[in-house]
């Protein structure tokens, strides 16, 4: 078995005794041994996190925890400069706590060393850059200071322009990323939407939000609380809507909204039937004062409504009566002379005869349009009827009525 002492044989980092009595993980305890050896003659050094870890063997993550535990108890001060990474300056130790006991440390310096000989007996160790073999050579090449550099000019890449301006597909997006149930990385769903929007291939909103609601409701999504859900970059870019169910889930919802789509056009075009019926009435309501000025209704006020509606349908029908029809001996009241108006213009109507008309080229009467006569007043057609007539019935007549 061969054996060497230690001293001065062995270079690399070297651990302070009072960091090694400091209530620190043993990773921080290395962390701060490391930053000493990379500081050397400096008060600061800059090795990046990346090298760190190698050095150490573990990873980024743990570098930052041993960092900031130097940093909590003052050992070590971080500044983060631009153009470079960051630069850790190593403050004086004036007291640390050791083993969770204030106890006063003397610096570095001040220490003894550890060894019984004179100073001049012990041979100082030498510092060196990595403990690895080749420390000479580290040594003589340590790191250089990073410079500031200018950074590049970025050149933009000519995009094609998207189609119809991008102010109306984000506004598009805006309402498909409130719908969408996982609201995570939307500047990759924003880049995703727009680049579907260069390319020609991005469907209409309504069938995106028809399919999101399809998915919304499938047994993927609502597993595990939606953890299976996938970002709306993933699935814009995976054209999900062009799934099987999906397509089928769009033309469904498509039917439907077609359907609602002509109730709706039924709708506007019934109120707007009413819209002119209503104009028509209040038009020809004057027309209906004055006839009903004929009849005491003054008395019976609830009559006038009802009237009226009868008076417009046989208005619509070419027999409304006027205040001409009706005589000054009148006995009926106004619903029943509507009633009995109504009734002898549909009688008079029926018993005048219909005389087509006739001529000389009977070939052509299979391609000649019927003779439509002229519609005729009910008080032209009743003007001689014993009922509304103002001249004295016959007596006959007038017992069989």
């Amino acid at each position: 078995m061969q054996t060497f002492a230690p001293r001065g044989k062995i270079h690399g980092p070297i651990l302070p005794q009072f960091v090694l009595e400091t209530s620190i993980s043993f990773g921080a305890k290395v962390m701060y041994a490391l930053l000493c050896n990379y500081a050397s003659d400096n008060d600061h050094c800059w090795p990046s996190q990346v090298t760190l870890a190698a050095r150490l063997s573990c990873s980024v993550s743990s570098v930052k925890k041993y960092l900031s535990e130097l940093v909590g108890i003052k050992l070590i001060e971080v500044r983060r400069e631009q153009y470079r990474s960051s630069v850790y300056y190593m403050l004086r130790p004036e007291t640390v706590s050791a083993a969770n006991h204030d106890v006063t440390v003397p610096t570095p310096r001040a220490a003894k060393p550890a060894c019984y000989q004179s100073d001049s007996a012990c041979p100082q160790p030498k510092t060196g850059y990595i403990n690895t073999l080749n420390k000479q050579e580290e040594r003589n090449t340590p790191p250089l200071p990073p410079v500031p550099q200018t950074p590049p000019k970025v050149v933009p890449t000519p995009t094609r322009p998207v189609v119809g301006g991008g102010g109306a597909f984000l506004h598009d997006f805006e309402k498909a990323w409130e719908l969408y149930p996982r609201k995570e990385a939307k500047g990759l769903a924003r880049s995703a939407w727009l680049n579907l929007a260069r390319e020609g291939q991005l469907p209409p909103l309504a069938r995106i939000e028809a399919s999101i609601r399809h998915f919304m409701a499938s047994d993927m999504w609502q597993r595990e609380q939606g953890r299976f859900v996938q970002q709306m970059s993933n699935w814009l870019r995976g054209q999900r809507w062009l799934d099987a169910s999906a397509v089928e889930a769009a033309k469904e919802a498509e039917a439907a909204q077609r359907a609602a789509d002509a109730l709706q056009a039924m709708q506007r075009k019934e109120e707007a039937r009413k819209a002119a019926q209503n104009k028509e009435r209040e038009a020809m309501r004057p027309l209906f004062d004055a006839f009903a000025e004929r009849f005491q209704l003054h008395e019976k006020p609830w009559i006038r409504p009802m009237a009226f509606g009868l008076w417009m349908h046989l208005h619509e029908k070419h027999r409304a009566p006027t205040p001409s029809d009706v005589p000054d001996d009148n006995q009926l009241g106004i619903a029943d002379f509507l009633q009995a108006f109504k009734r002898r213009c549909e009688e008079a109507a029926w018993r005048k005869p219909v005389v087509p008309e006739r001529t000389d080229h009977s070939v052509l009467l299979a391609f000649t349009a019927p003779h439509t006569p002229k519609p005729m007043s009910c008080g032209a057609l009743l003007s001689h009827h014993p009922l509304f007539s103002r001249q004295p019935a016959p007596p006959a007549l007038a017992r069989a009525m």
